[in-house]
C-alpha cells in the first residue's frame, strides 16, 4: 500500500531531520581532539614547564656569580 502525499511528505522530512542529526553528530565528533593531538599538546606544556624551571636557575646562577664578582 502507497502512503498518501501527506504522509509521504512527514515521512521524507522525517528522514531529513535524522540524516540532518546523524551529519551534526559526525560533524562534532570530527572537531574533538584525537589522542594524539592530546599527547601532543601535553608534551608541549611539560617542555614549557621545563623551559620556564631551567631559566629560572640560569638567572640565580647568574645572579650569584655576579655577587662573587662584586665582592
Amino acid at each position: 500500500m502507497v502512503p498518501d502525499p501527506y504522509t509521504l511528505e512527514k515521512m521524507a522530512l522525517a528522514h531529513r531531520q535524522h540524516l540532518q542529526r546523524e551529519a551534526e553528530h559526525e560533524q562534532m565528533l570530527g572537531a574533538l581532539p584525537t589522542h594524539s593531538s592530546h599527547w601532543i599538546r601535553h608534551l608541549a606544556a611539560r617542555l614549557g614547564i621545563f623551559l620556564i624551571a631551567l631559566g629560572t636557575r640560569l638567572r640565580k646562577l647568574e645572579q650569584y656569580r655576579m655577587s662573587i664578582v662584586v665582592h
